[in-house]
C-alpha cells in the first residue's frame, strides 16, 4: 500500500475514534493531546508522510481500539513488528 493511502487510513481511524487531527509547524514531534476534556492529535506539517505514519502507528498502539472499527489493512499496519 502507498505511503499516502497509509496515512489516509490512520487519519481516518484517529477521526473514527473521536480524535481531532490538527497540523502545526515548528520544532515538535506530534502526538495525542488531551486538553480540557477534548483529545487532539497533533502532526508537524513539515514532518515527511513516513514519519507522520510512524508517529501514529507508536500511539494508537498504546490505545485499547474496538476491534470492530479496525478495519483489515489498519489491523495490518499496526500489527507489524508485533
Amino acid at each position: 500500500m502507498q505511503k499516502e493511502k497509509i496515512l489516509e487510513e490512520l487519519l481516518n481511524l484517529l477521526e473514527r475514534l473521536s480524535f481531532t487531527v490538527k497540523y502545526g509547524r515548528g520544532n515538535f514531534r506530534g502526538g495525542l493531546v488531551r486538553y480540557h476534556d477534548h483529545s487532539y492529535f497533533y502532526l508537524n506539517r513539515r514532518s515527511e508522510t513516513e514519519a507522520k505514519i510512524n508517529i501514529i502507528i507508536d500511539e494508537l498502539k498504546q490505545l485499547e481500539i474496538p476491534e470492530e472499527i479496525l478495519t483489515p489493512e489498519i489491523k495490518e499496519i499496526l500489527c507489524k513488528g508485533c
